[in-house]
């Protein structure tokens, strides 16, 4: 079994680099977060969980049939990071995709169709796309209560901080191994 998801990386090292110093002021003011690392750092279009060593061939087709060839076709989609927020009372904490969203919504409708079309593969229950890049995660019991007014002033004071340019090409199909000093991604070709 192959634990995968559907995403699309983030290249461009001036933003990245953006992105590692202002993740660097969230470990400051939280030891315990744990930061999503430069290299890992991308948008999941889908995540698939734990899939078949023969299935993912057939994914890997498709996507890059289906999808790349047909949707974005050696266009790059220009788009920009913009503004920090977070979701689940600070458990993940995120930067804001900036730019033609629909076309990307469409990019997950593809895929989600093709998939369940095809393989069989069960559609996400929550179909609308909501553009975010994941920079770091902080567990409930990991919160340092004495500096956690300051992350969320840091996150509030931020909402609008551009981090820089995320040009979209195509998307990937990601292979994720687990290990106890975070998760390893690596692409899965065939």
């Amino acid at each position: 079994m192959i634990r995968a998801f559907i995403a699309i990386e983030l290249n461009d090292t001036y933003t990245i680099e953006k992105i590692k110093s202002f993740s660097t002021r969230l470990k400051q003011n939280q030891p315990k977060l744990k930061l999503v690392e430069p290299e890992n750092l991308h948008m999941t279009i889908k995540f698939l969980g734990n899939i078949s060593d023969s299935l993912a061939p057939k994914i890997y087709k498709i996507i890059n049939e289906e999808v790349n060839a047909k949707i974005f076709n050696g266009k790059i989609f220009e788009y920009t990071l913009k503004g920090v927020g977070q979701f689940n009372k600070f458990s993940v904490i995120w930067v804001k995709l900036i730019g033609n969203i629909q076309l990307l919504q469409e990019v997950k409708n593809s895929i989600e169709h093709l998939l369940a079309e095809k393989l069989s593969i069960q559609k996400d229950k929550r179909m609308q796309f909501k553009p975010h890049l994941t920079i770091g995660r902080l567990k409930k019991d990991k919160i340092n209560y004495q500096n956690f007014s300051a992350l969320k002033n840091l996150i509030d004071e931020n909402k609008d901080l551009e981090f820089g340019p995320y040009n979209v090409d195509q998307v990937k199909l990601k292979k994720s191994v687990l290990t106890p000093e975070g998760p390893i991604y690596s692409d899965l070709v065939y």
